[in-house]
């Protein structure tokens, strides 16, 4: 009873956050939009505050750091990780939310799937490092260049920012509740180093760095 509950809450965040973004959100700015998309291409951020394009940036290596928990859970499962890993990359939390809703359908795998060349990447260490380095070098500088008074602008004013912020912050919640998860399987607990175990506090950077830390089969 309690997990369909908890499946439930799930969804209804999933319909709240997207009943939120499409009537709640101020208007979109499309020369901002299209400028954040270029970017994203050719590096090119001109144009763009520091602070909004870092946190664009960001959004692109969370659905990484998110991928490291949701396709080993998923070999567990039932219900394919995949197209909501692949999906993170273009919705974020829109996808992510339906993959904690839904993944229970069906039960329990009999046996876990094996894993292939992606889930043994994403347990490397060397990739949780990486991830690591970009969030941080993505913070450094969107803060030492950016502004913090035309980032609260842009998030009151435009709908791709407005989003995109919300998007992050929920994100980071989310990882938070799949590092919680994953802390309670045996050969994680054991491995987890102190370090980690405090770490993982932090917001967003902690998950990353517990990640990194914390030693993990594919």
């Amino acid at each position: 009873m309690r997990r369909v509950a908890w499946e439930w809450g799930w969804g209804a965040a999933f319909a709240a956050f997207v009943a939120y973004a499409a009537f709640a959100a101020p208007p979109d700015d499309p020369a901002l939009t299209r400028a954040l998309v270029r970017g994203t291409f050719t590096g090119d951020f001109s144009g763009v505050d520091p602070a909004i394009a870092a946190v664009f940036s960001a959004l692109g290596v969370v659905p990484i750091l998110a991928s490291t928990f949701v396709l080993r859970d998923g070999a567990r499962r039932v219900v394919p990780a995949w197209p909501f890993a692949l999906g993170m990359f273009v919705v974020g939390a829109f996808a992510l939310l339906p993959w904690l809703a839904l993944r229970n359908i069906g039960g329990p795998r009999a046996l876990p799937r094996p894993p292939g060349p992606v889930r043994r990447l994403v347990a490397r260490r060397f990739f949780g490092v990486g991830i690591v380095l970009a969030l941080v070098g993505l913070l450094g500088w969107g803060l030492a260049r950016g502004s913090a008074g035309a980032y609260a602008h842009a998030f009151r004013t435009v709908s791709m920012v407005h989003v995109m912020s919300i998007d992050l912050v929920v994100c980071t919640a989310l990882l938070f509740v799949l590092v919680e998860e994953a802390r309670r399987h045996d050969d994680v607990a054991r491995a987890e180093p102190a370090a980690a175990r405090a770490l993982r506090f932090l917001p967003l950077l902690g998950t990353a760095l517990w990640n990194a830390l914390t030693p993990r089969t594919p």
